[in-house]
């Protein structure tokens, strides 16, 4: 057996030999190209993604805040002017007040605006404020009988997770840094505005008031109105979107490949389009009916989902993985498989920025994505999770229902296009054209009554000319002809 090996060896050329040149042209060429589509794909990708996610604080006016003054005091006045001097900075969000407008004229108002999606929080200070700190400096009490004063009852920040838990965090913390900040400079304005300028009766102030009203006039309480009622981040559900797409996408494909020669050569082009959209479909539900269940299994003592809740999360990432599979299928139908996974990381990455990092309050050049499934699904997600705040749904549903039937129109195009060019011999399973064929070797034809038998100098002519073209087809059949060498040939 080892000597029957050495000898199958010994017909074998050697990777540098001259027969076999251009098989390594055309692999250096293939290498060569597969570095320069990367080198872009890599640019593109990382870009989104860090882009998606740099420096938020630069476009920090692009997010809306509601002040409403609800106590309308000479202490309430007095701590809006100081706010909105102070939210004037480039890196603060954009203050709007509407105290002396007739939008937003309640609480409840102000709530189910930020709710809603029209501000991305709001400052309201509470009514009574003024009454309440004039009491206590003055009396030590809060003008309600309580022994205390209570700064936090001044101030309410209201907040919501829904619109992009990352991002609303930045706006929440910018603006708790600045109302903290503001909280020393408001207590030596209304000591000032205690004792008039006369410092000699700033002993009897502090004997008579109430000592943290002296200290902290005022503090802020958080009113988070759209909790996400779910113990894992965002990230986590991102992850979860991303998986799915992958693995609702990649997989079918892949096994549709190991099994495809014989259904384009044999089958009919309507037959084979229901196919591969019967197989996306029940892979994808069995996916996304796995990962919905994950995530019911992971939600966490603050979430109490309904059976609603469950169906609806899993149409969510159904569509959302449906679009990502229809668009493989276009892919790799059209496409030489040098170029598959650059186009595959690309529009992972370029969905994953967009859901992850958000894009409200980035360079406007990321308002892009709000074309992109991932994203729109992100968002969908949130408002279930958050019992319907921030509700885009009607949109996100649309471009998700519109990216999925145009990759799977699309896709049956190019599937009819590639099973004909399969059956006229134009194509491979590759989507490249097949090896150019040996040259037939022609046969004389034989005029009417000349006999059947071969003179012998004809025979030998004959057996020379068949043994020639024997040794012509071994030398080539040695040679492998790869999809990269048949392309380049």
């Amino acid at each position: 057996m080892l000597r029957q090996h050495r000898e199958l060896q010994k017909g074998l050329l050697p990777l540098f030999s001259p027969e076999l040149r251009g098989m390594r042209m055309a692999f250096g060429k293939g290498l060569w190209q597969m570095f320069l589509i990367f080198t872009v794909v890599f640019w593109i990708s990382i870009s989104f993604l860090f882009g998606a996610g740099y420096d938020g604080s630069r476009h920090m006016k692009d997010a809306r805040m509601i002040l409403r003054d609800f106590d309308q005091s000479p202490a309430s006045v007095a701590l809006a002017h100081m706010i909105n001097g102070a939210f004037a900075i480039r890196t603060a969000p954009n203050l709007v007040d509407f105290t002396q407008s007739a939008e937003y004229s309640t609480p409840a108002a102000v709530r189910d605006a930020v709710w809603g999606g029209d501000a991305w929080a709001a400052i309201i200070i509470n009514q009574g404020f003024g009454e309440r700190l004039a009491a206590a400096l003055t009396s030590g009490g809060d003008g309600t009988g309580a022994a205390a004063y209570d700064p936090g009852s001044a101030v309410t920040l209201v907040t919501e997770e829904s619109r992009h838990y990352f991002k609303v965090q930045v706006v929440v913390k910018t603006s708790e840094a600045i109302l903290t900040a503001l909280q020393a400079p408001y207590a030596q304005a209304m000591l000032e505005q205690a004792t008039g300028g006369d410092n000699t009766q700033l002993a009897g102030l502090v004997q008579s008031a109430d000592p943290l009203a002296l200290i902290a006039p005022f503090s802020f309480t958080v009113d988070n109105v759209a909790p996400f009622h779910f113990d894992l981040s965002m990230y986590i559900l991102s992850v979860t979107l991303s998986l799915c797409m992958v693995a609702g996408a990649f997989i079918p494909s892949n096994m549709w490949k190991t099994i495809e020669t014989p259904f384009y050569q044999n089958v009919r082009i309507t037959q084979l389009i229901g196919l591969r959209l019967f197989i996306n479909l029940v892979w994808a539900i069995l996916i996304c009916l796995q990962a919905t269940g994950i995530m019911f299994a992971f939600r966490g003592p603050s979430w109490s989902p309904t059976v609603g809740d469950y169906f609806g999360i899993f149409g969510i990432i159904l569509l959302n993985t449906l679009a990502f599979s229809f668009f493989i299928d276009c892919m790799q139908n059209w496409l030489h498989p040098r170029f598959l996974l650059a186009t595959y990381f690309t529009m992972l990455f370029v969905n994953i920025s967009g859901a992850v990092f958000g894009t409200e309050i980035n360079n406007h050049f990321f308002r892009i994505l709000y074309a992109t499934p991932f994203l729109n699904s992100g968002l969908t997600l949130r408002t279930l999770l958050t019992r319907g705040s921030y509700n885009k749904t009607r949109f996100s549903v649309t471009i998700n229902v519109v990216w999925s039937l145009l990759w799977w129109v699309v896709s049956t195009f190019l599937i009819a296009r590639k099973a004909r060019l399969v059956r006229a011999g134009k194509l491979l399973m590759a989507n490249v054209p097949p090896p150019p064929s040996a040259p037939a070797v022609p046969v004389p034809e034989k005029a009417p009554g000349d006999p059947l038998h071969l003179t012998p100098s004809e025979s030998a002519r004959t057996s020379s000319s068949a043994e020639l073209e024997s040794s012509s087809l071994a030398r080539r059949s040695t040679v492998s002809t790869s999809d990269i060498e048949i392309e380049d040939m």
